[in-house]
């Protein structure tokens, strides 16, 4: 079920790529390759289409093509400005197909991009929920935001991070390569060291394998190991969506002491068990908040309609119809508060199913 995308077996730079459609989806609309310059630039990229088999395949391979095609004409460009155009390109490309052809319209995808110059200077791009990370000193650290409905409800502090990995509407983006005419691409320079190891993926990985687990991976193990690993994990985990990893991994200065130039671990037994363990006593304090949350609902239903039907029976008793008229609106708008995210002033439009 998996296909490589690309892999390097070079001494210095360690790079592998490769996409698997998982065990639920049918096809695999995920798309990523890897390009290089004979400067010895590289540019890795993961697309996560949507808008069904087509148009998820057709708008991901469109937008990896894209960036492709303006990384070799634009070679002198800054790696910054260059990502930038590459994704607008896409997104215009994207667009266009889709207004021409109504089996694709409404298609879509994520994008992201991680730029390494001949100078060893990093650029990462993206847009959507596709994920950059760093992973340094044993720690793995992000280096995008997710453009979500229920990443933006964790920044402003509507949820916590368990509350947004079983949120109803975790499916939905902000932002979405395609869709709409235009797309606000978000661009940073990345700090390298020797050492230094990035992971790209699709949220078919991150949804379902933690970051201190993709961290533990990375360290163990070289590049192709790695994502072989990582991939297998995703998909004993249910592969619910298709799963794209690539790794790329800066050699370590050994004559410096680089914490990262010791020889690869192999995780123990222990090791495992301990990760799974924790994974599996996450699973269950969700599922027991979630239990005792529908618990409460129903008690809370249950004591409002009967507040309610002894309220409606005085007031027939004691007022004239139009009273009952008023507080029965009046019950109905206490059973339908609105949606706390969607009414604040400065609330994001509500977001693009995937």
């Amino acid at each position: 079920m998996s296909s490589p995308a690309g892999a390097e077996p070079e001494a210095d730079i360690g790079l592998a790529s490769k996409t698997d459609v998982g065990q639920v989806r049918q096809a695999n609309e995920d798309s990523c390759d890897t390009f290089a310059r004979e400067d010895g630039t590289r540019l890795l990229v993961v697309a996560d289409g949507m808008g069904g088999h087509r148009g998820g395949a057709t708008a991901s391979s469109t937008t990896v093509a894209t960036i492709a095609e303006i990384f070799d004409a634009e070679a002198s460009a800054r790696p910054s400005d260059m990502l930038g155009r590459a994704i607008e390109a896409a997104n215009a490309r994207v667009f266009e197909m889709a207004q021409q052809d109504p089996e694709l319209e409404g298609m879509g995808t994520t994008v992201v991009a991680f730029h390494l110059d001949a100078r060893g200077r990093g650029t990462v791009a993206h847009v959507g929920d596709s994920r950059a990370y760093r992973y340094r000193n044993g720690r793995l650290e992000p280096l995008t935001t997710d453009h979500s409905v229920v990443a933006e409800m964790q920044r402003r502090g509507l949820l916590s991070a368990d509350e947004a990995a079983v949120h109803p509407r975790r499916n939905e983006i902000l932002r979405s390569v395609g869709v709409l005419p235009d797309v606000e691409v978000e661009v940073a320079d990345v700090d390298v060291h020797p050492g230094d190891r990035f992971v790209l993926c699709s949220d078919g990985l991150s949804g379902v394998v933690t970051d201190d687990e993709i961290a533990a991976v990375v360290q163990a193990e070289s590049p192709e190991g790695a994502v072989d690993t990582l991939i297998r994990m995703a998909n004993e985990r249910g592969g619910p969506d298709n799963i794209t990893v690539q790794i790329l991994s800066i050699p370590a200065d050994e004559s410096r002491g680089d914490p990262e130039a010791t020889a690869p671990v192999e995780l123990s037994g222990v090791g495992i068990e301990a990760i799974e363990s924790r994974r599996l006593q996450r699973k269950r304090t969700r599922s027991a908040a979630f239990v005792i949350g529908i618990a409460l609902a129903v008690l809370t239903i249950y004591f409002a309609v009967q507040h309610f039907s002894a309220t409606a029976n005085t007031t027939a008793a004691t007022t004239t119809s139009s009273a009952s008229a008023k507080s029965a609106k009046s019950a109905i708008e206490v059973e339908a508060p609105a949606d706390q995210f969607e009414i604040e002033e400065k609330a994001p439009r509500r977001g693009i199913p995937r």
